[in-house]
């Protein structure tokens, strides 16, 4: 569906506290659209062995959950509050920061300490989604941040603090209508997000069916012939070579032409499970202060803890003049004819061989590195290199999928955060055609 939205410029608008705002939208505090619950009427007991639900608020409005499955004190009975669907729910501890959220059905009855005021909202002046939006905006808690009393890492935020805090209120109907468009896009991205999990899980199977029988069919395995090996079954035609044969592990050692500026790869830039490096910084020869020699399609194998665990790695792809420089915290590896780099760099990704590697490094706790004699002796499949291109080449497909979908969820949160803000603040309003649609609650 789409809709034409009304730009800033036809709108009538009154200076308010909050900025200039529309001249039907009112400023109000959440203490007239949120009403503290007198929790002696939802006071429970919780006796020795009674099991109840306990729920918390998670940080950053994202919302009610619940925290465990508990048993009584043991000592002494419990003084513990219900919750109802619906029900406003803050921490005092961690309001400065925005821990809240409202209590879903499938949480209601749950029970909450007298850290966690309870409060209901008010549906004849404001809408749930609506106040939801509202309050995940981090200009309503920065001001919250000061005020907050008590030490450092215990302080408090009082209820009475929270209900002064102003927001801006449009009609009723123009409310819903704007949760609306911003739940669209929220549960746009969210559908994205189930996609790129999906494909994330497909990558993981594939994986293990490609290096397991080959760039086969599911249908056909049962006619690739395997045999046992060191490092598990593999088609029978299928080689197990030690890396160190078929590729160089260290810097290189080439000519350099001169460059008023070098290519630098810092840990930062080196992704993690990855398959590809495309970014550097440029940098003045003399603040190269250390590094390691690297050319272009070198493969990077991060060395040291925990960013070999994370899968830190990729192929140099597009290097500026061809060279450069990479944190000393990385071996470049340079398969000969044998290898694809691409084959390799899939191949390090599955998490057992990263695990096995992990296994072998030495050194202190937190900074231990992957001597280079473990990575020459690593043990990898090697098939030949028809059906090594063929592995890359599926697999690379499915990422491409993914970066297409993560591209994807990065442009709808990005129209999310416009949308919010320039709605909120009315910077662009609704058609009011599409706006009367809710003066029902339901659209």
């Amino acid at each position: 569906m789409k809709i034409e939205a009304i730009p800033a410029e036809a709108t009538r608008f009154k200076e308010t506290e909050l900025g200039p705002l529309p001249e039907e939208w009112r400023v109000v505090r959440l203490g007239e659209v949120l009403t503290p619950v007198y929790k002696k009427l939802r006071e429970t007991l919780v006796e020795d062995d009674e099991v109840y639900r306990l729920l918390t608020v998670r940080l950053y409005a994202k919302g009610i959950t619940l925290r465990s499955e508990e048993k009584g004190n043991r000592i002494k009975t419990k003084k513990l509050y219900c919750t109802k669907s619906g029900d406003f729910v803050f921490s005092k501890i961690d309001a400065r920061n925005g821990a809240w959220g409202f209590v879903t059905d499938e949480l209601e009855g749950g029970l909450v300490s007298g850290d966690f005021p309870i409060l209901t909202l008010e549906r004849h002046k404001a809408d749930q989604s609506f106040i939801e939006l509202q309050l995940a905006q981090p200009t309503v808690w920065e001001p919250l941040r000061n005020i907050a009393v008590g030490t450092t890492n215990r302080r408090r935020l009082h209820t009475f603090q929270l209900l002064q805090v102003a927001v801006a209120l449009p009609p009723l109907a123009e409310q819903r209508a704007i949760a609306y468009v911003l739940r669209t896009v929220q549960e746009a991205k969210e559908a994205t997000e189930r996609v790129i999990a999906a494909l994330r899980e497909l990558k993981k199977s594939l994986m293990r069916h490609l290096f397991t029988y080959g760039p086969v069919p599911v249908d056909a395995i049962e006619r690739v012939e395997l045999k046992e090996t060191e490092i598990g079954p593999l088609p029978a035609h299928w080689r197990v070579v030690r890396l160190g044969e078929v590729a160089s592990i260290g810097p290189a050692r080439v000519a350099r032409e001169h460059h008023e500026y070098i290519p630098f790869i810092p840990m930062s830039l080196i992704p993690e499970n990855g398959t590809t490096i495309s970014r550097w910084e440029l940098r003045l020869p003399r603040e190269v202060r250390s590094g390691v020699l690297i050319l272009e399609c070198d493969f990077l194998l991060s060395k040291i803890t925990p960013c070999l665990e994370n899968g830190k790695q990729g192929v140099v792809r597009n290097l500026p003049g061809g060279w450069g420089y990479a944190t000393t915290e990385v071996f470049p590896i340079r398969p000969n004819s044998a290898l694809i780099t691409e084959f390799l760099a899939l191949y390090l990704l599955q998490p057992d061989v990263r695990q096995s590697l992990a296994s072998k490094m030495e050194g202190t706790t937190g900074r231990r590195r992957l001597p280079k004699a473990v990575v020459q002796s690593l043990q990898i499949p090697l098939p030949p290199l028809p059906e090594q291109q063929e592995i890359a080449r599926m697999l690379q497909a499915v990422d491409a999928r993914i970066e297409a979908e993560e591209k994807k969820k990065a442009a709808l949160e990005a129209l999310f955060k416009t949308l919010l803000h320039h709605l909120m603040t009315a910077k662009i309003r609704l058609p009011e055609e599409f706006v009367a649609r809710f003066a029902e609650a339901t659209p």
